[in-house]
């Protein structure tokens, strides 16, 4: 999933914004974060675990005041077994999603 969040304040920098929004739009206990760059603009990769124990993914982008979240979660049924991401069968077409994202700025 892509989707927008809001924009950035004017005054935040790219990371702490990245941080801060990696906190408010996902509740779920992060596990793990990275600092990334998508179509060159500053990103941040966080892995959640949910309550069930699921893993979900979450990459946040900072292009000038927009901010895109792109989101892998696998089926979050509560029914599979909880595996690490990279064993689901479509995380490696969200990679290449990720990879060939561009955003175009006015």
């Amino acid at each position: 999933m892509v989707e927008r969040l809001q924009d950035k304040p004017s005054e935040m920098t790219d990371n702490g914004w990245l941080a801060d929004i990696s906190k408010t739009t996902n509740v779920n206990k992060q596990i793990g974060a990275e600092k990334m760059r998508v179509n060159d603009f500053p990103a941040l990769k966080v892995r959640y675990r949910t309550e069930s124990g699921e893993e979900m993914e979450c990459i946040y982008v900072a292009a000038g005041s927009l901010t895109v979240a792109v989101q892998f979660s696998g089926h979050l049924s509560g029914g599979r077994p909880s595996v690490p991401l990279e064993r689901l069968p479509n995380y490696r077409s969200y990679l290449q999603m990720v990879d060939t994202l561009r955003i175009t700025l006015p």
